[in-house]
């Protein structure tokens, strides 16, 4: 059976009130049944065979029928490869223009809550499709597309010199893209194979025009909604014929996983991309599909045009030209080295970047994910290497899907993460990365070693565009060997120390600093994201006078700020780092508190806090990041002038105070009968 890769994203709960969020794709269709006690381990691919087509029949063979080529069965997904494009009529478009999508609403949608529907409608769906429009450029344009109907009966033959299909029987009464129906007038005529070799035609429809992609988006309550914390799911249903590239797919979003708070429309946003870019073609399943720069198959077919398919898999087998199999030396705990089985995309490009990235010359591709199911595993990059995912780096992805689309690199986000870190860190365990920095007095960053605790250290994700904690937990059973990093621990028993990782499984267990959000009795409040305004705290309790919004980031506090009012001191047990406005000017980068402006002269520097608001002194001291970090140009670091806002003035406490405020009225209130009296004596 031919199974379509399939993904979902989840968000997952981190700590008690504080709690971290993460995405997660769920499970993959295409890899059922291959799961084992050692389920990260894939099975090895079928033995080479001859390149001819499989066969599958009743009755007859087909061949013995003239002009009949041969049966094939259909997957349960339904997905069909190699359907024919009618070409438009004008001349094909330029290569360098973008990519068209044309988004059709099932009617599931309109049955959601209004506030729901417009959020799909009018929202997430128009700025995620706006976004990859401007990232991607399509190397193939199409004309009109006209999906493929499927069959009644699951089993199709195809003609010589014909690239159509010609169902057995009968068409089946609906055709789906995932859980949706197609509608009619975006399918080709009915094309069915009787034994009198009679042909059933029913008109091609008008099919949909100026498109590249056909996205038909539901938000139906399915099975696979089911499965704890699943926000979204998506896929490709059809395949063109001539380059293999996906003309239609679906996404799904869950009806009861929709969130309409403003805090959460980012993480909702990056989710709905996400899904579509695995629709698009970033998927496992459609690596034996991937053609070099020529539009050569970088995987031998058969004589249908198809590559082989590997049954254990459940999916097409790709060659070794696309995706090979490593083997790292693993240093885990106790001196020991042990031998990690890896994954890597190998396609000349995808080395190339690699390779410049990481700045490592003897990579030998991008590594895969090997772990998280079916669904998650090989369909996205190692997380360990890549944590903040594909989705943002449109360098990765244009490299990725190779040759269908090219990238308008103006739209990629800076990739900070593992960037010219080198062999040791993209090639070897996280345990050999830390071990080394701390040898050298130097930071591990981007991995932690902090323990999660109560109250919380704080500190900043490793991009500084939200407050972090360290993701370091003590799992319920030990891990295994290959993910069992620590020699010690800051008290932690040593027999305690191959209990503890990172909580990210797909991360290989290595621990980094994570986003969180908070809750309250269950409810969510507010995520860690410096950029989303509508996190800002509450006046009483932004005790770091923080201030969240579109030019935040997040900056470490060297001590916990405190809020002063005359007598009374009130402090934040969960302190370390903040999120506080910037800006760039010639002189540098301003850090923003308040309505009061700090220059950074170096990184490093320390920034004596203390400004009034709401009645409350807040104090505290503030570290400089580099200047390099936000802003293209930047003058050499110095050291601060003497007369430098870093070194604040002392504030009256008590002369600020609404105390003092509400004392001199009622002396005034006290004073004015006397002051009557006296004028009337007068």
């Amino acid at each position: 059976m031919h199974y379509v890769a399939l993904h979902c994203t989840a968000l997952l709960a981190l700590h008690r009130t504080a709690r971290r969020r993460l995405a997660l794709p769920s499970l993959h269709p295409s890899l059922i049944g291959s799961a084992s006690p050692n389920q990260n381990r894939l099975p090895p691919p079928p033995r080479p065979r001859p390149l001819s087509p499989p066969v599958h029949w009743l009755g007859a063979p087909p061949w013995r029928r003239g002009r009949w080529a041969c049966w094939a069965g259909l997957g349960s997904e339904g997905v069909v490869y190699r359907v024919p494009v009618r070409e438009s009529h004008v001349l094909k478009r330029s290569v360098d223009q973008h990519l068209r999508v044309k988004i059709i609403y099932d009617r599931s949608v309109e049955g959601l809550l209004p506030e729901k529907r417009h959020l799909i409608n009018n929202k997430l769906f128009p700025q995620a499709i706006s976004y990859l429009e401007k990232t991607f450029q399509v190397r193939k344009s199409t004309g009109t597309i006209l999906l493929s109907r499927q069959c009644a009966t699951n089993q199709y033959l195809r003609r010589k010199a014909d690239p159509h299909r010609y169902c057995r029987g009968a068409c089946a009464n609906h055709t789906r893209c995932g859980p949706v129906i197609v509608p009619e007038k975006h399918l080709q005529q009915c094309r069915v194979y009787n034994q009198n070799e009679q042909l059933s035609d029913v008109p091609d429809q008008e099919g949909v025009r100026d498109a590249d992609f056909v996205l038909y988006v539901s938000a139906l309550t399915t099975e696979r909604c089911g499965h704890e914390n699943i926000i979204a799911y998506a896929a490709y249903c059809q395949l063109e014929a001539e380059m293999d590239r996906p003309i239609a797919g679906y996404a799904n979003l869950c009806p009861n996983m929709i969130s309409t708070q403003p805090q959460e429309f980012i993480g909702m946003l990056s989710t709905v991309k996400h899904e579509i870019i695995h629709a698009l073609g970033f998927s496992a399943g459609l690596f034996a599909f991937y053609r070099d720069d020529d539009g050569k198959p970088l995987t031998a077919r058969y004589a249908d045009g198809l590559p082989p398919f590997n049954e254990s898999l459940g999916l097409y087998q790709w060659s070794d030209k696309v995706v090979q199999k490593a083997v790292r030396l693993w240093d885990v705990r106790g001196g020991k080295m042990l031998r990690h089985a890896v994954y890597l995309l190998t396609t000349p490009r995808v080395v190339e970047e690699a390779r410049k990235h990481f700045d490592c010359p003897i990579l030998e591709g991008m590594e895969l994910e090997n772990q998280g199911g079916m669904g998650t595993e090989l369909n996205h990059w190692e997380k360990r290497l890549l944590e903040v995912g594909f989705s943002n780096n449109c360098i990765f992805i244009s490299k990725y899907l190779c040759r269908w689309y090219k990238a308008n690199y103006s739209m990629a986000e800076k990739l900070d993460w593992g960037r010219n870190k080198g062999c040791d860190f993209v090639m070897k365990s996280c345990k050999f990365w830390i071990d080394r920095k701390k040898q050298k007095r130097q930071l591990i960053s981007p991995y932690c070693d902090t323990l999660r605790s109560n109250p919380l250290q704080l500190t900043c994700r490793q991009d500084q565009r939200a407050v972090a904690v360290c993701n370091l937990q003590k799992f319920p059973k030990q891990l295994p060997q290959e993910y069992q990093y620590f020699d010690n621990l800051s008290g932690v028993p040593a027999e305690d120390l191959p209990y503890y990782g990172g909580s990210v499984e797909i991360a290989d267990y290595c621990p980094f600093s994570q986003e969180f959000s908070w809750h309250l009795s269950g409810e969510f409040q507010r995520s860690s994201d410096c950029r989303i305004i509508e996190n800002q705290p509450d006046p009483t309790k932004n005790y770091g006078a923080e201030e969240y919004g579109p030019n935040s980031v997040c900056l470490i506090q060297k001590s916990a700020f405190v809020m002063e009012q005359c007598r009374r001191k009130l402090s934040y047990p969960d302190w370390g780092s903040g999120c506080y406005q910037v800006s760039c000017s010639p002189q540098g980068l301003h850090v923003w508190v308040k309505d009061t402006s700090y220059l950074c002269s170096r990184s490093g520097q320390v920034l004596t806090v203390s400004i009034q608001m709401n009645g409350w002194v807040h104090v505290g001291n503030l570290i400089c990041p580099a200047c390099w970090d936000f802003c293209d140009s930047c003058p050499p670091e110095r050291d601060p002038p003497a007369l430098n806002l870093s070194r604040a003035a002392a504030i009256d406490l008590c002369s600020s105070s609404s105390s003092l405020v509400i004392t001199l009225w009622l002396l005034m209130a006290n004073l004015i009968p006397l002051v009557t009296g006296l004028f009337l004596c007068a």
